[in-house]
């Protein structure tokens, strides 16, 4: 062709602009220094979040992609509540479905390339990083949650989080969703404390990173208070081997989980020699206890259906005017509190120095009482609940009653009440809450109850708050594998109620937890809690 000419045998082939932006991998050696500097000393675990991790341009396609083409599946466990899409490190370019992702995939190649594992390497003090791919995006809608937990499995070394929610609508604190790291407790920097201390907010288009570190790195996802999705990408960049101390950092949490174990208390067996009530065992339960369930048929009744499926719901079980000096308490300690309703909580709500925090904080969180039950009409909810703890559960003729009522004569009792707060309590399902031999779990349950809506709210098992009985975990630790919506995998779920005693059959291969319960709930979920040693002893025919 006239005026053609030839291009230069040695011109090279245009490189691909790089996606991501031109401040990260282009920064300048004092500036990594700097965030190297920074990320060594932060507290309360080395972590740093990159403000702009893509081009604009990019991030947008990336978002669109996403949004567009992944389908999330919904996931509940005992340790999270989101929605999970395919693993992207096993997208494969010639599977149907990259085609429609081609932005994603290079921001995943770019990533997950020999220059970027690299700068994470620097700016962390990390060993070499290899190339393993392994992220996944995931979106948590309203009500959605991860729990505490160390992100120690195998060789992960470094964790990361990019935030692709709608890049028209700036995240700010008020909606939730925030990455939480958590300090180590005073006394222990093998175990977290109960309250964060480091927040990063879920921006669109940064790159939120830590290092992974056993029993240090605790950290969760706050709560989604806002109606819209928190869309990120989720990721590990791995090393050669798997950390040190893991197996050392397990079991240093476990051993403050067991300190705050209290030990059974062995019951009189006088019982044995007078089985059935008498009539000032009748008059002495009737303080407390609907006269319905004082009637010797149904009683009868009450052990036949229990015998039959090892559970058991009996609803309105207080006396009304019991229950409802609890129920008002109860109420008024909510409001006082802001908890519930969507009020967003204060970490710290319902301290003091009757309601004490449980912890380690990867394993449950919640308050119990550790003050005296009280008669008057003024007692807190603490109160009355703790009175109806010690002078019924605890006594000899109630001993008695569920002996009348199960089948199965307690020997011996621990218990304790319990404060489950609005947005911020919970236990998960671990070896310490799998007893050593067949208990008989007793729960007296009060939650805000007050209109339709509340009820339908608890009963859904939306807002959590619920007790669910699971097949116990091999690893004896968290995270039930399976999910909630495995009805195969469920032995007895009991949803949170108002004035309802639940009494299960417990046995060995059974773990059990408490649904993190969501600041959506009408309030917090207050019960006393009683575990039962049992025996099988016969009783006469006339015993009831």
């Amino acid at each position: 062709m006239a005026g053609h000419q030839e291009e230069p045998a040695t011109k090279k082939l245009k490189a691909t602009p790089s996606v991501l932006h031109s401040d990260v991998l282009g920064s300048t050696a004092a500036g990594r220094a700097a965030i190297q500097a920074a990320y060594a000393t932060t507290k309360p675990f080395p972590h740093y979040q990159i403000p702009q991790l893509c081009t604009r341009e990019h991030m947008n396609k990336v978002h669109t992609e996403c949004v567009t083409h992944l389908e999330g599946n919904f996931k509940e466990t005992d340790l999270f509540k989101l929605y999970q899409t395919i693993d992207l490190g096993n997208l494969k370019r010639s599977d149907a479905l990259a085609s429609q992702l081609p932005a994603l995939l290079e921001l995943r190649d770019a990533l997950y390339g020999q220059e970027f594992r690299e700068y994470i390497a620097s700016i962390t003090g990390s060993p070499p990083l290899t190339d393993k791919v392994d992220c996944a995006a995931n979106v948590y809608m309203k009500g959605c949650h991860l729990l505490p937990h160390d992100d120690v499995i195998g060789t992960r070394c470094v964790s990361y989080v990019i935030y692709l929610s709608d890049p028209d609508d700036d995240w700010t604190a008020a909606d939730g969703g925030s990455l939480e790291l958590y300090p180590a407790m005073t006394s222990n920097d093998r175990v977290p404390d109960l309250v964060p201390t480091a927040f990063a907010l879920p921006t669109y288009n940064t790159m939120a990173l830590f290092t992974v570190i056993p029993g240090v790195s605790f950290h969760s996802v706050q709560e989604v208070y806002a109606d819209k999705p928190r869309l990120s990408i989720q990721g590990w960049f791995h090393q050669a081997q798997a950390p040190a101390g893991v197996e050392a950092a397990t079991e240093e949490q476990l051993k403050v989980l067991r300190q705050h174990v209290e030990p059974f208390t062995e019951l009189s067996m006088d019982v044995i020699q007078t089985p059935q009530l008498t009539a000032a065992d009748c008059a002495f339960l009737s303080t407390f206890v609907n006269p319905t369930y004082l009637q010797a048929a149904t009683m009868s009744a009450v052990q036949a259906s229990f015998q039959d499926s090892g559970s058991l719901q009996l609803l309105d079980f207080l006396l009304p005017e019991l229950a409802q000096s609890i129920t008002d308490a109860t109420h008024a300690a909510d409001a006082r509190d802001a908890l519930g309703r969507g009020n967003v909580p204060s970490y710290t709500a319902g301290y003091g120095d009757e309601w004490e925090p449980r912890g380690p904080v990867h394993l449950q969180r919640y308050l119990t009482f550790v003050g005296q039950g009280a008669m008057s009409e003024s007692a807190s909810a603490g109160h009355l609940l703790a009175r109806v703890k010690t002078e019924l559960m605890a006594s000899a003729v109630f001993q008695k009653y569920l002996w009348l009522l199960t089948g199965f004569l307690p020997t011996a009792l621990r218990s304790q009440v319990r404060r489950f707060r609005a947005g911020l309590d919970y236990t998960l399902a671990h070896e310490q809450s799998v007893p050593e031999s067949t208990c008989l779990d007793l729960v007296l349950s009060f939650s805000d109850c007050r209109d339709v809506d509340a009820k339908e709210a608890w009963n859904s098992g939306d807002v959590g708050g619920f007790e669910c009985y699971m097949p116990a975990e091999e690893d004896g630790l968290g995270d039930v594998a399976k999910g909630l919506d495995d009805d195969e995998t469920t032995v007895v779920t009991v949803h949170a109620q108002s004035n309802v005693l639940n009494l299960v059959l417990h046995d060995q291969g059974t773990m059990k937890f408490v649904k993190f319960v969501s600041a959506q709930a009408p309030g917090s979920r207050w019960d006393v809690s009683v575990e039962y040693e049992i025996a099988q002893v016969e009783l006469e025919e006339d015993g009831v």
